[in-house]
Order: C-alpha cells, then structure tokens, then sequence
C-alpha cells in the first residue's frame, strides 16, 4: 500500500552519498595519493597550468567570498587590471 502520509520511509539519510560515489571518492584519493599528491598538482600547474586552472575552478567556493573572507575587493580589483594592462602590452609587442 502507498505511504499516504507524505513521510519517508527507509532508504539512505539526508546527506549520505550512496555507495558508488563514496568508493569513487576514496579511489580518486588513493590514485592522487600515488601520483606525488601536492607536488603532482605543482607539476601539474607547471607543465600544464590550463588544466590546474580548471581543476582549482572547481574547487573554489563559488558563493561570494568576500563575505566570509573579509577580501580586499578594491586591491583584488586594482591587481587584476595591472594583469590586463601587462598582458595587452606583450599582445602589442607580439604583433610587430
């Protein structure tokens, strides 16, 4: 017979990843462990930094960090013009 009530019964609490991803979990950990761990990511942003700029992507918070971080947005913002003001000088250069 249905549940007429609306509440759950049974199954996994709230929260609990289910057995695949939680084996998955642990083998992707293991499998960085064997690869070097913190000196392959310095590797792998050397060698490769795209790749290592879209895995750190992934693992950055992407709520608003200011706000639990106390940031500095104005001198966040002042850096990352400076960085654009340098990367057009070298695209002029280039182009000669």
């Amino acid at each position: 017979m249905a549940n007429t009530t609306g509440k759950k019964f049974g199954g996994r609490k709230k929260g609990t990843p289910n057995k695949t991803t939680r084996d998955m979990r642990a083998a992707i950990l293991e499998a960085f462990e064997r690869a070097g761990g913190v000196n392959y990511l310095y590797a792998l942003a050397n060698d490769d930094p795209r790749t290592f700029a879209k895995l750190l992507a992934k693992v950055m918070p992407s709520e608003n960090i200011n706000e639990n971080r106390n940031i500095d947005v104005t001198a966040l913002t002042d850096r990352l013009h400076e960085g654009r003001a340098r990367v057009a000088k070298l695209r002029v250069v280039g182009d000669d």
